[in-house]
């Protein structure tokens, strides 16, 4: 196998994947609401949710590691179907509970797995690409994967009530369809999906060292390591600025819209342009590095200074046009860093806890978002959003000089840089 065909399926399998989650995003609060929740029985059921993913993250990526990756991966397809199944005959708060927190578990399952899988895989083939413009590449994929799930799940329902399905809602559809694409993806995982050397035809298991171990062994590299701890602790701020102006550029953007007569479809189209700008900064990453000379943590302090820079520009935003180019452009910046923190944080840690290491990086996310939820969104109703992202700005300036803590040598392409 050659680097360009480990790429290419790999990228598709995640399209695909991610296509099941955009399935959900357009419906999934409509879904609770259909089935009678408040707004408080919706948090509650959301709070279940991302409880249970923080709960099982960091022992559910050191199964991983022991058990194989694949092999784990493939249950989480399994819990996740089940969570539809529940959440589509659900007709209670409890058992919406009980689905909120198998695609809790079913998210903390996954987390690493694959990522883990692929970088591994990467060292072991030939091709002239490096980590990260494969991750560009990637990253493509899953973002038209979500794009293309979203505007599916969107239209579904419309589907459900032109041919008058029999379902609790309209919205059921949705379930239906993720039920069957989980089965087809698990069933295409094995033909896209090599086994590791640790998941055999004989089902041996890698050398055990024990899951609490391994978790251990990851905890300790995370803070110890000076390259890991300092990406750990910006992936903690990234988590939280990023949950800022996800929870509120919607009341923000609905407050400067309110009298103009522009209706909800905006919120569609700067929706869909996001995704576009998430492409557009992956495959511009590579670009960006080359003329970096290779150095991820210079890739790293400039995104995150201009990101902040526009986040304080968007709080100041009167207009739709204004807030438009802001959004987008804040989002750009953003996630331009995105591929070197995954080489910074794969580069550095070792193969034998590798998933874990990246539940502890996916978690160290969610703890942000939950932090900002909180306090974030307190800040925005006593004193307004714009003094959120303010603070939100001025938190992911200040955090990128971490980066420039990292040694040179440490933080730069460890094979030649090319364009794509």
């Amino acid at each position: 196998m050659t680097q360009g065909n480990l790429i290419a399926r790999f990228a598709f399998h995640q399209g695909i994947h991610w296509s099941i989650t955009g399935v959900m995003i357009p419906v999934l609060v409509l879904v609770f609401q259909s089935r009678g929740l408040s707004l408080t029985e919706v948090g509650l059921v959301m709070g279940t949710w991302g409880i249970t993913t923080m709960l099982l993250e960091v022992p559910l990526g050191g199964i991983a590691d022991q058990f194989g990756r694949r092999r784990i991966y493939l249950l989480s397809l399994v819990i996740n179907a089940i969570a539809a199944v529940v959440l589509l005959l659900a007709s209670n708060l409890s058992f919406m509970l009980l689905s909120a927190a198998l695609f809790g578990a079913s998210r903390a399952i996954y987390s690493g797995t694959l990522d883990a899988w692929f970088y591994d895989k990467f060292q072991t083939v030939s091709g002239s690409h490096s980590f990260h413009s494969a991750l560009a590449l990637v990253n493509v994929v899953v973002t038209l994967g979500l794009a293309f799930g979203a505007l599916s799940g969107g239209y579904l329902p419309d589907l459900a009530v032109q041919f008058s399905l029999s379902t609790q809602s309209m919205y059921d559809l949705n379930m239906l369809v993720v039920i069957a694409m989980n089965g087809a993806l698990f069933a295409l995982t094995f033909l896209l999906i090599p086994a590791e050397g640790g998941e055999s035809a004989e089902g041996e298991a890698e050398p055990a060292i024990g899951v609490l171990k391994r978790c251990q062994q990851a905890f300790n590299a995370s803070i110890s390591h000076t390259v890991l701890l300092r990406v750990l602790q910006t992936t903690l701020v990234f988590g939280m600025v990023l949950s800022a102006v996800e929870n509120l550029w919607q009341p923000y953007l609905a407050d400067i819209i309110k009298d103009s007569g522009y209706g909800t479809e905006v919120f569609g189209i700067l929706s869909a342009l996001y995704f576009l700008m998430a492409t557009c900064s992956s495959l511009f990453s590579v670009r960006l590095l080359s003329w970096l000379k290779g150095s991820h943590r210079k890739l790293l302090f400039v995104s995150y200074i201009a990101a902040g820079t526009i986040l304080v520009l968007l709080a100041f935003s009167a207009s739709l046009l204004a807030f438009a180019a802001g959004y987008l452009l804040f989002f750009f910046l953003f996630t331009l860093g995105g591929n070197s923190q995954s080489v910074l944080l794969n580069d550095h840690t070792q193969a034998q806890y590798r998933s874990t290491m990246l539940s502890i990086s996916s978690l160290v996310v969610t703890v942000g978002g939950v932090v900002a939820s909180v306090s974030f969104g307190y800040i925005a109703d006593l004193y307004g959003i714009a003094v959120s992202w303010w603070l939100g700005a001025l938190l992911l300036m200040f955090s990128s000089l971490l980066f420039l803590r990292i040694p040179e040598a440490q933080a730069s392409a460890m094979t030649e840089m090319e364009s794509l």
